[in-house]
C-alpha cells in the first residue's frame, strides 16, 4: 500500500519589517531617552571620582587616627607602669622600718626602750 505524502513548500511566518523596527524602539524606549543615559553618565562621572577622592581621605584618615590611638595606648601603659613604681616607693617611704631608720640616722631619734619609759 502506498501512501502518497505530498510535498508542500513551507516558510516561517515572518513580520513585516516596520513592525520589527516599532518592537526594537519599544525596547529602547523601555530603557530611557539617551540623553536622560547621557546626563547620568556625566553626573556618574563627576561624582564617581569624587566618592573615590572622599574614600582615599577618610581610609586615611582612619589610618591616622589608628596610629594616634596606638601611640595613646603605649603612652598610657608607661604611665601606669610608672603609677606602680610610684606607688611601691611611696609605701616604702611611709613604712615604719624605713622612718625609724631615717629618724635614728639623720635627727638622732630612737624609739625608746621598755626600762627607759617610767610613769609618775
Amino acid at each position: 500500500m502506498f501512501i502518497n505524502q505530498s510535498v508542500q513548500a513551507y516558510s516561517r511566518p515572518m513580520m513585516s519589517s516596520s513592525m520589527h523596527q516599532q518592537l526594537r524602539q519599544k525596547a529602547l524606549s523601555v530603557l530611557g531617552p539617551k540623553i536622560l543615559w547621557m546626563a547620568v553618565g556625566k553626573v556618574l562621572l563627576f561624582f564617581c571620582p569624587l566618592l573615590l577622592m572622599v574614600n582615599f581621605w577618610l581610609t586615611s584618615s582612619a589610618g591616622r587616627l589608628a596610629l594616634v590611638v596606638e601611640d595613646a595606648e603605649k603612652g598610657r601603659y608607661v604611665l601606669m607602669d610608672e603609677h606602680i613604681k610610684l606607688r611601691a616607693e611611696r609605701a616604702r617611704l611611709y613604712s615604719p622600718e624605713y622612718l625609724n631608720k631615717i629618724a635614728a640616722s639623720q635627727l638622732a631619734l630612737y624609739v625608746p626602750g621598755k626600762e627607759q619609759i617610767t610613769r609618775f
